[in-house]
């Protein structure tokens, strides 16, 4: 454990100064799980699972895959498509 050195310092700066510590390790926290929950297309859909068009549009239709329509373009949640491929694999055996 480290030492704790005490030092005259404004109660405000010191609340400021834990608040900043806290927001830039959450920040750390977040950031593996944001680019699992960006939206990507269809395309990398099957790049990442490894099926056909045909097959990802069958689960689309089937529920197994969420969609999300944006200005009339159709995306899926990397994290969604990953859990989907990991259910997908586990029925299997």
């Amino acid at each position: 454990m480290e030492n704790l050195i005490l030092s005259p310092i404004d109660k405000g700066q010191l609340i400021n100064e834990i608040a900043d510590a806290i927001v830039s390790k959450l920040a750390e926290v977040r950031k593996p799980s944001d680019t699992e929950d960006e939206f990507i297309e269809i395309t990398e859909v099957m790049k990442l699972l490894g099926k056909s068009r045909t097959t990802i549009n069958n689960w689309r239709r089937e529920g197994f895959l969420k969609e999300h329509i944006i200005n009339s373009s159709v995306y899926f949640k990397k994290s969604e498509v990953l859990n989907a491929g990991r259910q997908r694999i586990l029925r299997k055996k």
